[in-house]
């Protein structure tokens, strides 16, 4: 599958060609390739990926690649033995990616269904007020109470603005007219940085402010672990930040206070419904700073909380491990794909290089 339009055709933040399995549909937007006898598709796919297609592309405002265009594109044809090969050695590192990305998926699933089942439907509360097993440890049970208070929460617990839990903190774009504000070495982080994530960690930006660029950046760094809460066009990309970040004005960048940003990511995901329904904008939706601050936020007690963080941070460390052999594998993977298609590199080199990662 290959993209017939779309910016990405230009700028490649993501692959331009996709292997698709199963039985689906196709709009008018996507050009369908199949090999021939002599060629495999998955090797067409990879030797698109390493194509220059800038000659092939149309458009003065949204880049186009029409069914002519592609067809006169040149890619390298070894034989079909050789591009066996090379489909099997990058396709190890794809499938390898592939499989992180599912264990990060099924890990955040993990620690969102903890949330849901302490802090939406009170599971362990109700067991115990029922006189049923809660089914954790006796040390966590405990931390729980046996009933429930005014406004059906349990016992204990309170409902607290967003802000009394923690700390929010917006930014705002340097001038790009100055060169001198950019390609430094500080992490600046932008709602795009977050459209193409597959898990939510924050590796790295697009791009890196000077020092000169940090002191106009009205966030500063935001600390490794805070959340970024994407806040406009759209609302609702998150992920927690790996190394300190600085942040532009589409985001809600949140702090740990006292308690854990993923709990705050975990509440968010929960109540995006009313994070969103709160935003305001006449151009598009925005949430503002204040308006999120004041959000009515479940505050149990700080035990609780910090039982609930000793799990859903040992799952998120699980995550950004993931990610980063998954980034570390990619990086190889487009090391060798060049250098693969036009037989620069041998196979039995290639798979050494595999090895040793």
């Amino acid at each position: 599958m290959v993209a017939e339009d779309g910016e990405n055709l230009r700028t490649r933040q993501t692959p331009i060609a996709f292997i698709a399995r199963g039985r689906f549909w196709v709009n008018n937007h996507a050009h369908v390739i199949e090999a021939n006898s002599e060629n495999l598709t998955r090797y067409l796919s990879y030797a698109l990926q390493q194509a220059d297609i800038t000659a092939y592309l149309t458009g003065a405002v949204m880049p186009k690649l029409t069914q002519a265009n592609l067809n006169r594109i040149l890619v390298p044809a070894p034989p079909l033995r050789a591009q066996r090969h090379i489909v099997e050695l990058l396709g190890s590192l794809d499938d390898k990616i592939e499989l992180n990305r599912r264990i990060a998926e099924t890990l955040e699933r993990m620690a969102r269904a903890i949330f849901k089942s302490w802090f939406v439907d009170f599971d362990p509360v109700r067991a115990k007020a029922e006189g049923r097993p809660t089914g954790l440890p006796d040390d966590l049970a405990a931390l729980f109470p046996d009933r429930f208070g005014k406004g059906g929460l349990p016992e204990g617990w309170t409902i607290e603005p967003f802000s009394r839990l923690f700390e929010i903190s917006g930014g705002n774009t340097p001038s790009t007219e100055d060169a001198t504000f950019w390609g430094g070495p500080h992490q600046w982080a932008t709602p795009k940085d977050l459209s193409a994530l597959q898990s939510p960690v924050l590796l790295q930006t697009a791009r890196r402010l000077t020092d000169a660029g940090l002191q106009r950046c009205s966030s500063g760094l935001l600390p490794v672990g805070s959340l970024l809460l994407s806040s406009r066009a759209p609302i609702g990309y998150m992920a927690f930040v790996t190394q300190p970040t600085a942040i532009n004005q589409g985001f809600a960048g949140i702090i740990k206070r006292r308690v854990s940003t993923t709990y705050a990511w975990a509440w968010c995901a929960a109540n995006m419904d009313m994070i969103t329904g709160n935003a305001g904008g006449s151009t598009f939706p925005e949430i503002s700073k204040s308006v999120l601050r004041q959000l009515p936020m479940l505050a149990p007690p700080l035990p609780v909380l910090d039982a609930f963080a000793k799990i859903a941070e040992a799952l998120v460390g699980r995550i950004t491990a993931s990610a980063q052999e998954a980034q570390t594998l990619a990086t190889l993977r487009d090391t060798l794909l060049p250098k693969l298609i036009s037989g620069e590199l041998r196979i039995a080199d290639a798979e050494q290089r595999i090895a040793a990662a």
